[in-house]
Formats: C-alpha cells, structure tokens, sequence
C-alpha cells in the first residue's frame, strides 16, 4: 500500500502505441467594424430648430447617417460643444441642450471625443457637467478630464472583439487657462495660450507609451488640429501624424478645420495597414463657407490576426454627406444628407426634400470630396 505505478506496462500482445499531440488548433482572425464621423458644432439656429414642445429632439439630423454608425460595431465622433444647463449658446462659447447626447447615443453613436478648442466653452465647471452627461446617456468620451487619475487611466473600448486604446488631443482651448485644473484637457502644445506651434512631444510619446502597455491590441488617436478653412493639411499636421505613427498609433483621427482634408491607408513602420484622416470636416453645423457643409461616415475593417494578435486596417470606405440647411430644404429643416441616396431620390421623382439646385450643388459636393480625400469612396494603399 502506498506505492503507485507510474506508467502501466500495456497487456501481454499488445503494443503501446506513442501518442501523437493533436495540431494546436489555429486561432481565427477577428474582424470588425468602426465608423468615424466629423465634427458636431452646435450653432443656435440648429439648436433652435429642434425645438419641440417638451423640449428638443435632434435625431432627425441624422436619419440618413444613423444607418451607417449603427451598422458598424462601434462608431465615433467630436463633439464641439458642452453641456452646461441653459441658456443654450453657439459661437464663440457653446453649449447645447443635454438632450443632444442622448439622441446622439440612439442615433448609434458610441464614442466622442471632447478635445477641441471649445472644452472649456463653459469653463471647469461646465467641462466637468459634460462628462457627467455623457456618462448619463451612456456614452464613451476621451480628450478631458475631471480628475487627474481619470486623465492618467487610458480609455480602451471594444470594437466588435477588438481593443483600442483612445487618446484625444487638441492644440489649443480658445486662450481660456487650464492652470488650476492642468489635466483637465488633453492640449498638445506647450504654447496653448498664444501660438500654438510648439508641440509638446514628451506628453504625446509618454501617453502613446502607456497606452502599449494597457490591454489594447491597438492605439487611435483624435486630434483637433490643423488650419481653418484650409482643404490641404498643414506641416504641423503633417510631422504630427508621422510621429504618432511612429508611437504605436493605428488610427489617427483629425478634426477642427471644419472643412474636409486628405484621407490614406498608412504603411506602418512594423509593416501592418494603418488609417489616417486629417479632417472629416464638419459633421453638424451652420457654416456657410465653401466645404464646411460637406463630410463623410467613414467606415473602418479592422482585422485581428489570430496568430500575431496585430490589428490592421484591411477595409476603408465612406459615404458622402451633405449638411442641407433649413433654408435650403424644401421642408424647411436641417438634414445631414446621405449624399448618393439623396441624389438617387432625387433622380427618381422624389423632392419632398432636395430640389435641383441642392442636387447640382451635392453633385459638385460628392466630386470635391474625391478631390479632396484624394480617394475614390473605397480607399486602397498607395502604390
């Protein structure tokens, strides 16, 4: 008793046969969606026109675009405005309605970035009842901060089975100080007070470090940036970009000059696809200047390999928009525009909301987009 064989000697007249470890089973690739769109500036006369007799209701701006963010597993934007209670106010200090984020959540968006020149709009206090607000309809936010642990953590979302670690930049906040509260907005120069050319190069590299380091399987950036009104990016863009790929960015997501910029599929320096869109231009607004009413739902593949663990961007289309303003529309409202179903609508009978000239001008509008993104709708990598 006590003693226990190892092994069994088979029985008489039969052989042992040696076992042979089964192929370990190859992992699959996991493939998802994201969709990206512009940015979201609230002017009154928007705001106003949502009116309702129990309060606002913004979803019917976006009945052509929700479509696209709600077919895609997670769907991002940038905010431009903050919530901080009435008096609601646009340009030069926003502040919209709180029922905007919730129609914005329903609508199918999941994700905003809060870095632009606009975070404190309403000051400290009206930064912080925006995350608050955001966090009560259930949205993600990246870019500012109530805390400095909350600004130290890194935000890593889901998208369909992959994981992005989300980092959001502005380069400035409109000459409002953030001394009392330094984490309180993600700005990415050290002269944010005046010009705002110096790039601060030792904040981007530490966050891009310590974003490897979460569980993410890859790194997007937002950053509000760039020259208003300019269709070309700037140098600053451009040495911006190259170096936060160069950090471990896969996605760089550009913002602020409320017109539409250059669009590519990137080769990383590790040889893997990457995306970046200098501007998607404005999302929401009541600009009249050449460009700012056009802009796009861009819809990223993203491909996990099962056997690296490494993400790529394997897919990148868009569908053209058009901001059709109220006194444009033959009913009278606001309407983001799914550019091809608003013209194929059109060219069959219907014009219950678009008449020609709106349709001349998103014709016009649907091929300065391609000259502009540089791209054809279906992106491809650069020969």
């Amino acid at each position: 008793h006590g003693l226990h064989r190892t092994s069994a000697a088979p029985p008489v007249g039969q052989t042992q046969t040696p076992t042979v470890p089964a192929p370990p089973a190859s992992v699959p690739d996991t493939v998802s969606t994201l969709c990206v769109a512009g940015d979201l500036v609230m002017h009154i006369p928007i705001i106003n026109s949502c009116r309702t007799d129990d309060g606002y209701d913004f979803t019917g701006l976006f009945d052509e675009a929700r479509p696209y963010y709600e077919s895609a597993d997670y769907a991002a934007a940038c905010i431009e405005t903050t919530f901080n209670g009435p008096p609601y106010s646009g340009f030069p200090q926003f502040c919209a309605p709180d029922q905007l984020a919730g129609d914005l959540k329903s609508v199918g968006l999941d994700l905003l970035s809060t870095a632009s020149n606009h975070s404190l709009d309403t000051w400290f206090s009206g930064l912080t009842r925006t995350l608050d607000v955001l966090d009560g309809a259930g949205l993600d936010h990246v870019g500012t901060y109530r805390t400095q642990e909350e600004r130290d953590t890194v935000k890593v979302i889901d998208v369909g089975g992959i994981r992005l670690a989300v980092l959001a930049y502005t380069y400035g906040t409109n000459g409002l100080p953030k001394d009392e509260h330094p984490y309180c907005v993600n700005v990415f120069t050290t002269d944010y007070m005046t010009n705002c050319g110096e790039i601060d190069y030792e904040l981007l590299k530490s966050d891009l470090a310590r974003a490897r380091q979460t569980d993410a399987d890859a790194i997007a950036v937002f950053m509000h940036w760039g020259q208003e009104y300019a269709t070309s990016p700037s140098a600053q863009q451009r040495e911006l970009a190259d170096f936060l790929f160069e950090n471990g960015a896969t996605l760089v997501l550009g913002g602020h000059v409320h017109v539409p910029q250059p669009m590519e599929l990137r080769e990383l320096p590790d040889g893997r696809t990457g995306f970046l869109c200098y501007c998607l231009g404005n999302l929401i607004s009541n600009q009249f200047d050449p460009y700012t009413n056009l802009t796009a739902a861009v819809t990223l593949t993203l491909t996990k390999s099962g056997e690296t663990g490494q993400v790529t961007v394997s897919g990148a289309e868009y569908a053209p928009m058009f901001m059709l303003h109220a006194s444009d529309s033959n009913e009278g409202r606001y309407r983001l525009l799914d550019i091809r179903k608003s013209m194929q609508d059109f060219e069959q009978g219907d014009t219950s909301v678009v008449n020609r000239s709106v349709y001349d001008r998103m014709k016009q509008g649907r091929s300065d987009l391609h000259r502009i993104f540089g791209t054809d709708e279906v992106l491809s990598l650069a020969a």
